[in-house]
C-alpha cells in the first residue's frame, strides 16, 4: 500500500473524517475527528471534536495521515 493511499491534503479534510494529528515530526500522535474545515488563504483551521484540541490548523498542502 503505498503512503499516498493513506494520506490526503490537509484542505482535503472533510467533516466525519478521522485523521493522526501529528504536532510535529517524531512527537506523539493521536486520533482527532473534523468537526469543520476552514480554507483560508495559506492554512486549514480544523475544529475538532476533542474537548482538549478542538482546533489545529495545518498548512493547506500539509500531508495528513488518515484514521481507520
Amino acid at each position: 500500500m503505498k503512503i499516498d493511499e493513506l494520506t490526503v491534503a490537509a484542505e482535503d479534510l472533510t467533516q466525519g473524517q478521522w485523521f493522526w494529528h501529528e504536532p510535529a515530526p517524531g512527537l506523539r500522535s493521536w486520533q482527532l475527528q473534523v468537526a469543520t474545515a476552514e480554507v483560508q488563504d495559506d492554512a486549514v483551521c480544523i475544529m475538532t471534536t476533542d474537548e482538549v484540541r478542538e482546533l489545529v490548523s495545518y498548512s493547506r498542502d500539509r500531508r495528513v495521515r488518515l484514521a481507520s
